[in-house]
């Protein structure tokens, strides 16, 4: 499934894929299309409320790094399944503004997953 956000700024687009009792995201966006980035979720067992440990794989100076991990750990708080998110954001010189917009619009997609996943 995807979701997709236009900002006055730049765009940005998850593409949701169930892999058996898991979830794939490829995230993109920003000014450069690019694979920056790969983070993988697991939730803890009997943790309340969810914990999850999760690993990431990325340059070190990228700012995408960022965002897979959130994307990652938010939906396997969610939804109790492992999550792997790989994908880049890259907006050039973004103010706190932005980077405020691109968190809200993300956090609008994984509800937007959230409420597929219920109805």
């Amino acid at each position: 499934m995807k979701f997709h956000r236009v900002l006055l700024f730049t765009t940005i687009q998850m593409d949701i894929t169930p892999v058996g009792n898991d979830i794939h995201i490829l995230l993109t966006g920003g000014d450069n299309n690019r694979i920056g980035c790969t983070a993988f979720s697991k939730p803890i067992p009997d943790t309340d409320p969810i914990q999850c440990e999760t690993s990431v794989i990325s340059n070190v100076e990228n700012p995408d790094a960022l965002f897979c991990k959130y994307v990652a750990e938010n939906l396997a708080i969610q939804t109790g399944q492992n999550v792997l998110c790989t994908g880049g954001v890259f907006v050039e010189d973004p103010d706190e503004h932005q980077i405020d917009k691109l968190y809200e619009n993300i956090d609008e997609m994984i509800q937007d997953w959230a409420n597929f996943l219920t109805d």
